[in-house]
């Protein structure tokens, strides 16, 4: 009895001392069976499909149009989900830039879609109220085309606009998205009637951004 448990024994460490593990620099190593089997394939995956979650703006700054003073009161609200909030006060046609997301993607990915959150809300839906977003990949010299959120609620309500594979109409790499480089700007839209009393509210305007192999 102890002779075969012996033996039992000698087998698994000898399969235990033929098992390879394997790393690659930038991802990950697959293999198949043992080190001793005839055939294994070694393949390195440099990036795996994945998002990072809802990232927070670190920066903000009044841009052009309107009366150009952006979200003149706290600004600086809109960092976060809930505690505050920023506040365009008679603002049709402002303009604000929320940045320094500080994204961190491998450089071997690509760049899948990328989703702007907008939590917000109006002070009267008299006339035609909107609020859209672009994004930039060159510091505020070049934009997207707008998308453009168009439900006028005078509650606090969320809307996700572009998603896991929508990439906003251009081609993106990983250094577009650094602090550097990647804005999201809000526009405040109005038309008809009252438009310079309407105020527009801002709670978080995150980003999520998906990538995966090139």
């Amino acid at each position: 009895m102890l002779t075969n448990i012996g033996i039992v024994v000698v087998a698994a460490l000898a399969v235990a001392s033929s098992i390879v593990t394997a790393t690659t620099q930038g991802g990950l190593a697959l293999f198949t069976g043992q080190a001793g089997n005839t055939g294994n394939t070694f393949t390195s995956v440099a990036c795996f499909p994945g998002e990072t979650g809802f990232l927070n703006p670190s920066a903000q700054a009044a841009d052009t149009g309107g009366d150009g003073n952006g979200f003149e009161e706290n600004p600086t609200d809109a960092y976060a989900d809930g505690g505050g909030y920023a506040r365009n006060v008679d603002g049709p046609g402002d303009r604000h830039r929320y940045y320094d997301y500080s994204t961190n993607i491998d450089g071997a990915c690509a760049i899948a879609g990328i989703e702007v959150r907008l939590d917000w809300w109006l002070s009267t839906t008299l006339g035609t109220n909107s609020m859209s977003v672009e994004l930039s990949w060159d510091g505020g010299t070049s934009w997207t085309a707008p998308k453009t959120d168009s439900q006028e609620p005078t509650s606090e309500q969320t809307v996700v606009l572009g998603g896991p594979s929508d990439t906003w109409g251009r081609a993106w790499t990983v250094g577009e998205l650094s602090n550097a480089n990647f804005r999201v700007r809000l526009t405040c839209n109005c038309e008809g009637s009252f438009c310079s009393l309407r105020d527009f509210y801002l709670d978080w305007v995150p980003v999520k951004v998906y990538y995966g192999p090139s």
